[in-house]
């Protein structure tokens, strides 16, 4: 077997190369009776980065879960919930936690199925749709 045919295996440690930080959501008063919702940044953690691919979508969408990526954060984070986001500051993306998984329940790895969402809080992917007016006789 030469050099070039051996194909060395990723680690998680390696696959593990973009900076997230983990936010959560905080009411402040606005000073007139309400309150306006903003993100406060909890921790910033090492995390892996991946797309839903065509087969994965295929399966989630029979379990009505509407992922379009998921993210593998390692180490012990117990302040993570589905309540809270994911900002990747380097391409200004957030994500919504969907599902939180514990891999073989060691709190070592996590695997977290998300879907991404503007800054602004809607859905990032656009759907566009038509509607007709007819004029009453």
């Amino acid at each position: 077997m030469s050099y070039y045919e051996r194909k060395s295996k990723k680690t998680l440690a390696s696959e593990c190369r973009h900076y997230v930080y983990i936010q959560r959501r905080t009411n402040v008063d606005d000073g007139e009776g309400g309150f306006t919702v903003t993100w406060s940044s909890i921790k910033r953690v090492a995390a892996a980065i991946y797309p839903i691919t065509a087969k994965q979508l295929f399966e989630y969408q029979s379990v009505d879960v509407e992922a379009t990526h998921i993210i593998r954060i390692r180490g012990n984070i117990d302040i993570l919930t589905e309540v809270d986001r994911i900002y990747w500051g380097v391409k200004e993306k957030v994500f919504e936690i969907l599902t939180i998984e514990n891999v073989h329940e060691q709190d070592w790895v996590k695997i977290i199925n998300c879907k991404e969402r503007s800054l602004s809080g809607e859905a990032s992917q656009s759907t566009t749709s038509t509607t007709s007016t007819t004029a009453a006789p």
